[in-house]
Protein backbone atom coordinates (compact mmCIF):
# COMPACT_ATOMS: atom_id res chain seq x y z
CA UNK A 1 0.00 0.00 0.00
CA UNK A 2 1.19 3.38 -0.56
CA UNK A 3 3.02 4.93 1.93
CA UNK A 4 2.26 8.86 0.78
CA UNK A 5 -1.59 9.01 0.90
CA UNK A 6 -1.33 10.88 -2.43
CA UNK A 7 0.51 8.40 -4.52
CA UNK A 8 0.37 4.75 -5.13
CA UNK A 9 4.22 4.55 -6.23
CA UNK A 10 5.85 7.80 -4.60
CA UNK A 11 9.06 7.82 -6.11
CA UNK A 12 8.27 6.69 -9.57
CA UNK A 13 5.71 9.09 -9.81
CA UNK A 14 7.78 12.32 -8.32
CA UNK A 15 11.35 11.49 -10.44
CA UNK A 16 12.72 14.55 -11.14
CA UNK A 17 13.39 15.31 -14.77
CA UNK A 18 17.38 13.86 -14.93
CA UNK A 19 16.14 10.57 -12.57
CA UNK A 20 13.39 10.00 -15.35
CA UNK A 21 15.38 10.50 -17.69
CA UNK A 22 17.88 7.90 -15.78
CA UNK A 23 15.18 5.58 -15.20
CA UNK A 24 13.76 5.21 -18.71
CA UNK A 25 17.12 4.92 -20.33
CA UNK A 26 18.35 2.40 -18.28
CA UNK A 27 14.98 0.42 -18.77
CA UNK A 28 15.41 1.24 -22.79
CA UNK A 29 18.42 -0.21 -23.20
CA UNK A 30 18.16 -3.32 -21.53
CA UNK A 31 14.66 -3.70 -23.44
CA UNK A 32 16.13 -2.91 -26.90
CA UNK A 33 18.72 -5.70 -27.03
CA UNK A 34 16.23 -8.15 -25.15
CA UNK A 35 13.95 -7.52 -28.44
CA UNK A 36 16.63 -7.96 -30.99
CA UNK A 37 17.30 -11.24 -29.19
CA UNK A 38 14.05 -12.66 -28.88
CA UNK A 39 11.71 -11.00 -31.27
CA UNK A 40 11.40 -11.91 -35.05
CA UNK A 41 9.59 -9.64 -36.02
CA UNK A 42 11.63 -7.21 -34.98
CA UNK A 43 14.95 -8.88 -36.45
CA UNK A 44 13.31 -9.38 -39.16
CA UNK A 45 12.40 -5.32 -39.75
CA UNK A 46 15.91 -4.10 -38.17
CA UNK A 47 17.81 -6.73 -40.76
CA UNK A 48 16.40 -5.17 -43.85
CA UNK A 49 17.37 -1.87 -42.65
CA UNK A 50 20.85 -2.94 -42.02
CA UNK A 51 20.28 -1.94 -38.20
CA UNK A 52 22.15 -3.49 -35.44
CA UNK A 53 21.78 -3.53 -31.85
CA UNK A 54 24.87 -1.39 -31.41
CA UNK A 55 23.70 1.76 -33.20
CA UNK A 56 21.58 2.02 -30.55
CA UNK A 57 23.59 3.32 -27.39
CA UNK A 58 20.85 5.45 -25.44
CA UNK A 59 17.18 7.00 -25.43
CA UNK A 60 17.89 9.60 -27.86
CA UNK A 61 18.80 7.39 -30.38
CA UNK A 62 15.32 6.09 -30.29
CA UNK A 63 14.69 8.48 -33.35
CA UNK A 64 17.12 6.47 -35.36
CA UNK A 65 14.27 3.53 -35.47
CA UNK A 66 11.23 3.38 -37.67
CA UNK A 67 7.94 3.37 -36.21
CA UNK A 68 5.67 -0.08 -35.86
CA UNK A 69 2.05 0.17 -36.99
CA UNK A 70 -1.13 -0.88 -36.32
CA UNK A 71 -1.16 -2.99 -39.96
CA UNK A 72 2.43 -4.64 -39.34
CA UNK A 73 0.77 -5.83 -35.87
CA UNK A 74 -1.90 -7.59 -37.82
CA UNK A 75 -0.06 -9.04 -40.63
CA UNK A 76 2.37 -10.46 -37.77
CA UNK A 77 -0.34 -11.98 -36.37
CA UNK A 78 -1.70 -13.41 -39.57
CA UNK A 79 1.33 -14.56 -40.71
CA UNK A 80 2.57 -16.95 -37.26
CA UNK A 81 -0.71 -17.05 -34.89
CA UNK A 82 -1.41 -17.00 -32.23
CA UNK A 83 0.38 -14.47 -31.49
CA UNK A 84 2.09 -13.26 -34.05
CA UNK A 85 6.56 -12.79 -35.03
CA UNK A 86 6.24 -9.88 -32.53
CA UNK A 87 6.11 -12.27 -29.70
CA UNK A 88 9.45 -12.57 -27.91
CA UNK A 89 8.89 -15.21 -25.49
CA UNK A 90 7.85 -18.97 -25.45
CA UNK A 91 3.97 -18.99 -25.67
CA UNK A 92 4.34 -21.11 -22.96
CA UNK A 93 5.64 -18.73 -20.48
CA UNK A 94 1.99 -16.85 -21.66
CA UNK A 95 -0.39 -16.84 -18.93
CA UNK A 96 -3.71 -14.62 -20.31
CA UNK A 97 -4.67 -13.54 -23.69
CA UNK A 98 -6.82 -10.67 -24.12
CA UNK A 99 -8.33 -9.40 -27.47
CA UNK A 100 -8.42 -5.26 -28.48
CA UNK A 101 -12.25 -4.52 -28.77
CA UNK A 102 -11.44 -4.24 -32.84
CA UNK A 103 -12.88 -0.34 -33.19
CA UNK A 104 -10.39 0.31 -35.74
CA UNK A 105 -10.41 -2.58 -37.68
CA UNK A 106 -10.03 -6.33 -37.02
CA UNK A 107 -9.22 -6.96 -33.42
CA UNK A 108 -5.52 -8.30 -31.97
CA UNK A 109 -4.18 -10.37 -29.74
CA UNK A 110 -2.28 -9.15 -26.83
CA UNK A 111 -0.14 -12.30 -24.65
CA UNK A 112 0.61 -11.59 -21.27
CA UNK A 113 3.59 -13.33 -19.18
CA UNK A 114 3.09 -13.21 -15.28
CA UNK A 115 5.73 -10.53 -15.06
CA UNK A 116 3.56 -8.81 -17.73
CA UNK A 117 1.07 -9.27 -15.75
CA UNK A 118 2.65 -8.04 -12.94
CA UNK A 119 3.99 -5.08 -14.83
CA UNK A 120 0.15 -4.54 -15.86
CA UNK A 121 -1.26 -4.78 -12.40
CA UNK A 122 1.48 -2.12 -10.70
CA UNK A 123 0.70 0.67 -13.71
CA UNK A 124 -2.90 0.57 -13.25
CA UNK A 125 -3.19 0.41 -9.57
CA UNK A 126 -0.97 3.42 -9.82
CA UNK A 127 -4.16 4.83 -12.17
CA UNK A 128 -6.79 3.76 -9.73
CA UNK A 129 -5.08 5.34 -6.94
CA UNK A 130 -4.09 8.48 -8.65
CA UNK A 131 -8.31 9.00 -9.63
CA UNK A 132 -8.88 8.83 -5.65
CA UNK A 133 -9.94 4.95 -5.54
CA UNK A 134 -9.00 3.42 -2.46
CA UNK A 135 -9.17 0.39 -0.28
CA UNK A 136 -12.34 0.87 1.59
CA UNK A 137 -14.31 1.13 -1.54
CA UNK A 138 -16.31 -1.52 -3.40
CA UNK A 139 -16.01 -1.42 -6.62
CA UNK A 140 -18.55 -3.14 -9.29
CA UNK A 141 -16.61 -3.78 -13.08
CA UNK A 142 -18.22 -3.68 -15.99
CA UNK A 143 -15.71 -4.24 -18.70
CA UNK A 144 -16.06 -7.66 -20.94
CA UNK A 145 -13.36 -9.58 -19.60
CA UNK A 146 -11.69 -10.24 -22.93
CA UNK A 147 -11.20 -6.72 -23.61
CA UNK A 148 -7.67 -4.97 -21.63
CA UNK A 149 -9.97 -2.75 -19.52
CA UNK A 150 -10.70 -6.34 -17.37
CA UNK A 151 -7.01 -5.81 -16.38
CA UNK A 152 -8.11 -2.97 -14.14
CA UNK A 153 -9.71 -6.02 -12.01
CA UNK A 154 -6.36 -7.38 -11.16
CA UNK A 155 -5.04 -3.77 -10.05
CA UNK A 156 -8.24 -3.36 -8.00
CA UNK A 157 -7.40 -6.27 -5.81
CA UNK A 158 -4.11 -5.25 -6.01
CA UNK A 159 -5.31 -2.06 -4.03
CA UNK A 160 -6.78 -3.50 -1.64
CA UNK A 161 -10.35 -2.67 -2.60
CA UNK A 162 -13.17 -4.87 -3.05
CA UNK A 163 -14.16 -6.19 -6.55
CA UNK A 164 -16.97 -7.08 -8.11
CA UNK A 165 -17.24 -8.39 -11.13
CA UNK A 166 -20.62 -7.36 -13.26
CA UNK A 167 -19.94 -7.49 -16.76
CA UNK A 168 -21.50 -5.83 -19.90
CA UNK A 169 -25.28 -5.66 -20.46
CA UNK A 170 -26.71 -6.70 -17.02
CA UNK A 171 -27.68 -2.97 -15.68
CA UNK A 172 -30.55 -4.64 -13.71
CA UNK A 173 -27.97 -6.55 -11.68
CA UNK A 174 -25.03 -4.04 -11.43
CA UNK A 175 -28.26 -1.38 -9.59
CA UNK A 176 -28.94 -4.34 -7.52
CA UNK A 177 -25.53 -5.03 -6.11
CA UNK A 178 -24.50 -1.27 -5.77
CA UNK A 179 -27.67 -0.72 -3.46
CA UNK A 180 -27.38 -4.25 -1.86
CA UNK A 181 -23.08 -3.69 -1.73
CA UNK A 182 -22.85 -0.56 -0.66
CA UNK A 183 -20.56 -0.36 -3.65
CA UNK A 184 -19.40 3.50 -3.91
CA UNK A 185 -16.73 3.97 -6.77
CA UNK A 186 -16.81 3.01 -10.19
CA UNK A 187 -14.27 1.86 -13.42
CA UNK A 188 -16.38 2.46 -16.49
CA UNK A 189 -16.16 4.12 -20.63
CA UNK A 190 -17.37 7.78 -20.50
CA UNK A 191 -20.49 6.48 -22.50
CA UNK A 192 -21.36 3.66 -19.89
CA UNK A 193 -21.45 6.47 -17.46
CA UNK A 194 -23.63 8.25 -19.29
CA UNK A 195 -26.04 5.52 -20.25
CA UNK A 196 -26.40 4.63 -16.53
CA UNK A 197 -27.70 8.09 -15.72
CA UNK A 198 -30.49 7.08 -18.63
CA UNK A 199 -30.90 3.41 -17.44
CA UNK A 200 -31.42 4.73 -13.38
CA UNK A 201 -33.96 7.43 -14.69
CA UNK A 202 -35.93 4.38 -17.08
CA UNK A 203 -36.17 2.13 -13.69
CA UNK A 204 -36.94 5.45 -11.62
CA UNK A 205 -33.65 4.91 -9.53
CA UNK A 206 -32.51 8.14 -7.71
CA UNK A 207 -28.61 8.55 -8.94
CA UNK A 208 -27.93 9.90 -6.07
CA UNK A 209 -29.40 7.66 -3.77
CA UNK A 210 -26.73 5.30 -4.78
CA UNK A 211 -24.40 6.96 -3.18
CA UNK A 212 -21.15 6.59 -5.78
CA UNK A 213 -18.31 8.38 -4.75
CA UNK A 214 -15.99 8.19 -7.50
CA UNK A 215 -16.33 7.30 -11.36
CA UNK A 216 -12.47 6.78 -13.17
CA UNK A 217 -13.55 6.71 -16.96
CA UNK A 218 -11.44 5.43 -19.56
CA UNK A 219 -11.50 3.25 -22.70
CA UNK A 220 -12.30 6.35 -24.94
CA UNK A 221 -12.15 9.78 -25.00
CA UNK A 222 -14.56 12.49 -23.74
CA UNK A 223 -14.11 12.03 -19.94
CA UNK A 224 -12.41 15.33 -19.31
CA UNK A 225 -15.43 17.66 -21.43
CA UNK A 226 -16.09 19.19 -19.44
CA UNK A 227 -20.00 19.58 -19.96
CA UNK A 228 -19.78 15.88 -20.55
CA UNK A 229 -17.62 15.71 -16.76
CA UNK A 230 -19.91 17.95 -15.04
CA UNK A 231 -23.45 15.59 -16.19
CA UNK A 232 -22.03 12.86 -14.87
CA UNK A 233 -20.58 14.31 -11.42
CA UNK A 234 -23.66 16.29 -11.07
CA UNK A 235 -26.26 13.56 -11.49
CA UNK A 236 -24.42 11.16 -8.88
CA UNK A 237 -22.58 13.71 -6.74
CA UNK A 238 -19.08 12.45 -7.91
CA UNK A 239 -16.03 13.08 -9.18
CA UNK A 240 -14.98 12.05 -12.31
CA UNK A 241 -11.57 11.88 -13.34
CA UNK A 242 -10.42 10.26 -16.93
CA UNK A 243 -7.43 7.59 -17.48
CA UNK A 244 -5.82 6.19 -20.69
CA UNK A 245 -4.27 3.31 -22.00
CA UNK A 246 -3.33 0.92 -25.17
CA UNK A 247 -4.27 -2.36 -25.86
CA UNK A 248 -1.20 -2.90 -26.96
CA UNK A 249 1.22 -1.81 -24.93
CA UNK A 250 -0.58 -1.41 -21.22
CA UNK A 251 -4.15 -0.72 -20.32
CA UNK A 252 -3.40 2.23 -17.89
CA UNK A 253 -0.72 4.62 -18.75
CA UNK A 254 -2.00 8.49 -18.00
CA UNK A 255 -4.34 9.03 -15.37
CA UNK A 256 -5.65 12.08 -13.69
CA UNK A 257 -5.64 13.37 -10.22
CA UNK A 258 -7.93 15.43 -7.58
CA UNK A 259 -6.73 18.99 -10.14
CA UNK A 260 -8.39 17.52 -13.14
CA UNK A 261 -6.02 19.47 -15.45
CA UNK A 262 -5.02 16.76 -17.61
CA UNK A 263 -3.96 12.60 -17.92
CA UNK A 264 -0.26 12.28 -16.27
CA UNK A 265 1.73 9.73 -18.02
CA UNK A 266 2.23 7.38 -14.62
CA UNK A 267 4.05 4.52 -16.52
CA UNK A 268 7.70 5.02 -15.37
CA UNK A 269 9.82 2.21 -15.84
CA UNK A 270 7.24 0.74 -17.96
CA UNK A 271 6.96 2.35 -21.48
CA UNK A 272 8.24 5.98 -23.16
CA UNK A 273 6.14 7.93 -24.44
CA UNK A 274 6.78 10.28 -27.55
CA UNK A 275 4.38 12.75 -29.15
CA UNK A 276 4.77 13.35 -32.98
CA UNK A 277 3.77 15.44 -35.51
CA UNK A 278 1.60 13.54 -37.70
CA UNK A 279 2.53 14.90 -41.07
CA UNK A 280 6.65 15.16 -40.13
CA UNK A 281 6.58 12.25 -37.94
CA UNK A 282 9.26 14.78 -36.18
CA UNK A 283 9.27 14.28 -32.42
CA UNK A 284 7.54 17.42 -30.90
CA UNK A 285 8.98 18.83 -27.55
CA UNK A 286 6.85 18.76 -24.83
CA UNK A 287 5.85 21.45 -23.54
CA UNK A 288 2.44 22.99 -22.86
CA UNK A 289 -0.44 23.15 -25.82
CA UNK A 290 1.46 21.01 -28.42
CA UNK A 291 -0.78 18.52 -30.06
CA UNK A 292 0.41 15.06 -32.12
CA UNK A 293 0.17 11.79 -32.17
CA UNK A 294 1.25 9.16 -29.41
CA UNK A 295 4.14 6.79 -29.82
CA UNK A 296 5.01 4.03 -27.31
CA UNK A 297 7.93 2.12 -26.74
CA UNK A 298 8.14 -0.92 -24.24
CA UNK A 299 10.56 -0.48 -21.46
CA UNK A 300 9.33 -3.45 -19.53
CA UNK A 301 7.99 -6.29 -21.17
CA UNK A 302 8.17 -10.05 -22.38
CA UNK A 303 5.72 -11.11 -24.19
CA UNK A 304 5.26 -8.66 -27.02
CA UNK A 305 7.56 -5.65 -26.79
CA UNK A 306 6.77 -2.64 -28.96
CA UNK A 307 9.19 -0.15 -30.50
CA UNK A 308 8.04 2.87 -32.02
CA UNK A 309 4.67 1.90 -32.33
CA UNK A 310 2.46 4.23 -33.58
CA UNK A 311 -1.11 4.78 -31.77
CA UNK A 312 -3.53 6.86 -33.51
CA UNK A 313 -4.16 9.01 -30.81
CA UNK A 314 -3.93 12.38 -30.81
CA UNK A 315 -3.12 13.99 -27.89
CA UNK A 316 -2.84 17.94 -26.64
CA UNK A 317 -0.28 18.59 -23.48
CA UNK A 318 -2.23 20.53 -20.69
CA UNK A 319 0.57 20.79 -18.21
CA UNK A 320 4.29 19.89 -17.61
CA UNK A 321 3.73 20.94 -13.64
CA UNK A 322 0.98 19.98 -10.90
CA UNK A 323 0.11 21.07 -7.54
CA UNK A 324 -0.61 17.03 -6.78
CA UNK A 325 3.30 16.80 -6.94
CA UNK A 326 3.86 14.24 -9.72
CA UNK A 327 6.28 15.14 -12.34
CA UNK A 328 4.30 13.07 -15.14
CA UNK A 329 3.10 15.77 -17.96
CA UNK A 330 -0.53 15.95 -18.59
CA UNK A 331 -2.52 15.09 -21.54
CA UNK A 332 -5.84 14.79 -22.62
CA UNK A 333 -6.77 12.33 -26.05
CA UNK A 334 -8.63 14.81 -28.86
CA UNK A 335 -9.51 11.74 -30.74
CA UNK A 336 -7.96 9.07 -33.24
CA UNK A 337 -6.64 9.65 -36.33
CA UNK A 338 -8.48 7.29 -38.29
CA UNK A 339 -11.93 9.15 -36.71
CA UNK A 340 -10.47 12.09 -38.17
CA UNK A 341 -12.78 13.88 -40.71
CA UNK A 342 -11.47 16.85 -43.51
CA UNK A 343 -14.07 19.59 -44.35
CA UNK A 344 -12.87 22.24 -46.82
CA UNK A 345 -9.13 21.58 -45.84
CA UNK A 346 -9.77 21.67 -42.13
CA UNK A 347 -9.03 18.55 -39.96
CA UNK A 348 -11.92 18.09 -37.19
CA UNK A 349 -12.70 15.16 -34.47
CA UNK A 350 -15.82 14.01 -33.97
CA UNK A 351 -14.88 14.30 -30.23
CA UNK A 352 -14.25 17.86 -30.63
CA UNK A 353 -17.94 18.51 -32.37
CA UNK A 354 -19.24 16.59 -29.56
CA UNK A 355 -17.75 19.00 -26.74
CA UNK A 356 -18.92 22.29 -28.29
CA UNK A 357 -22.76 20.86 -29.27
CA UNK A 358 -21.82 19.88 -25.03
CA UNK A 359 -21.22 23.70 -24.09
CA UNK A 360 -25.33 23.83 -25.12
CA UNK A 361 -26.75 21.41 -22.50
CA UNK A 362 -29.42 21.25 -21.19
CA UNK A 363 -30.74 22.90 -24.41
CA UNK A 364 -29.59 20.07 -25.92
CA UNK A 365 -28.60 16.52 -24.45
CA UNK A 366 -25.01 16.71 -25.69
CA UNK A 367 -25.71 13.48 -27.99
CA UNK A 368 -24.59 13.71 -31.56
CA UNK A 369 -24.22 11.64 -34.81
CA UNK A 370 -22.32 13.03 -37.74
CA UNK A 371 -23.91 11.90 -40.97
CA UNK A 372 -21.24 10.91 -43.87
CA UNK A 373 -22.79 10.97 -47.53
CA UNK A 374 -19.68 9.79 -48.95
CA UNK A 375 -16.63 7.33 -47.24
CA UNK A 376 -14.24 9.49 -45.13
CA UNK A 377 -12.21 11.77 -44.44
CA UNK A 378 -13.13 13.91 -46.51
CA UNK A 379 -16.63 15.74 -46.07
CA UNK A 380 -18.43 18.22 -48.40
CA UNK A 381 -19.91 21.43 -46.32
CA UNK A 382 -21.94 22.11 -44.94
CA UNK A 383 -21.26 18.39 -42.21
CA UNK A 384 -24.58 17.05 -41.49
CA UNK A 385 -24.97 16.27 -37.49
CA UNK A 386 -27.95 15.21 -35.60
CA UNK A 387 -28.43 16.65 -32.46
CA UNK A 388 -30.54 15.75 -29.53
CA UNK A 389 -32.86 18.22 -28.08
CA UNK A 390 -32.65 18.74 -24.72
CA UNK A 391 -36.07 18.58 -22.13
CA UNK A 392 -36.18 22.76 -22.41
CA UNK A 393 -34.57 23.48 -25.73
CA UNK A 394 -35.98 26.80 -26.27
CA UNK A 395 -36.59 28.48 -29.48
CA UNK A 396 -35.00 25.69 -31.87
CA UNK A 397 -34.53 27.83 -35.01
CA UNK A 398 -32.71 30.11 -33.08
CA UNK A 399 -30.65 27.23 -31.13
CA UNK A 400 -29.63 25.96 -34.61
CA UNK A 401 -27.90 28.84 -35.62
CA UNK A 402 -26.23 29.57 -32.30
CA UNK A 403 -24.34 25.67 -32.68
CA UNK A 404 -23.70 26.37 -36.36
CA UNK A 405 -21.98 29.37 -35.52
CA UNK A 406 -20.24 28.28 -32.49
CA UNK A 407 -18.91 25.18 -35.08
CA UNK A 408 -18.05 27.66 -37.81
CA UNK A 409 -15.98 29.89 -34.89
CA UNK A 410 -14.44 26.74 -32.90
CA UNK A 411 -13.44 24.47 -35.37
CA UNK A 412 -14.00 26.66 -38.76
CA UNK A 413 -16.06 24.49 -40.80
CA UNK A 414 -20.02 24.83 -42.03
CA UNK A 415 -22.54 22.49 -40.32
CA UNK A 416 -26.35 21.65 -40.49
CA UNK A 417 -27.23 20.43 -37.49
CA UNK A 418 -30.68 18.58 -37.23
CA UNK A 419 -32.31 18.59 -34.37
CA UNK A 420 -33.90 14.88 -33.26
CA UNK A 421 -36.05 14.09 -30.14
CA UNK A 422 -34.91 13.71 -26.48
CA UNK A 423 -33.56 10.04 -26.11
CA UNK A 424 -33.85 9.49 -30.20
CA UNK A 425 -30.53 8.70 -30.76
CA UNK A 426 -28.70 5.28 -29.78
CA UNK A 427 -26.81 4.89 -26.57
CA UNK A 428 -23.86 2.68 -25.72
CA UNK A 429 -22.74 0.51 -23.02
CA UNK A 430 -19.46 0.24 -23.74
CA UNK A 431 -17.64 3.11 -26.29
CA UNK A 432 -19.75 5.58 -28.61
CA UNK A 433 -19.82 5.99 -32.05
CA UNK A 434 -20.29 9.34 -33.10
CA UNK A 435 -20.23 8.91 -36.86
CA UNK A 436 -23.09 6.78 -38.97
CA UNK A 437 -22.03 6.02 -42.76
CA UNK A 438 -24.86 7.14 -44.36
CA UNK A 439 -23.98 6.19 -47.63
CA UNK A 440 -23.81 2.72 -46.86
CA UNK A 441 -27.72 2.56 -46.42
CA UNK A 442 -28.32 3.90 -49.98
Amino acid sequence: MAKNPRYWSEKSETLSPEEYREVQNKAFLREFKYICDNSLFYKEKYGALGLETGDIKKLDDLKKLPFTTKLELRNSLQACPPLGKHIATSIDKVVRIYSTSGTSGTPTYIGLTRHDLDVWRECCTRGLWATGMRPHHIIPEVVGTFFVGAAYGDAIENLGAAHVPIGIGATDRLITAIQKLGANFMNVTTSFALYFIDACQQRGVNTRSLNIKGFMVGGEPGGGIPHIRNRIEEAFGASVQEVMGNGDMIACIWAECEQKKGMHFIAQGMCYPEIIDPDTHEVMEVREGIEGELVYTSLNRECQPLIRFRTGDHVIVTQTSCECGRTGYGIRCIGRMDDMLIVSGVNIYPLAVKEIVSSFIPRVTGEILIQLDEPPPSVKPPMKIKVELGEYPGEQQELKKAIDASLREKLIFRADVRFVPMGSLPKYEYKSRLVEKAYEKK
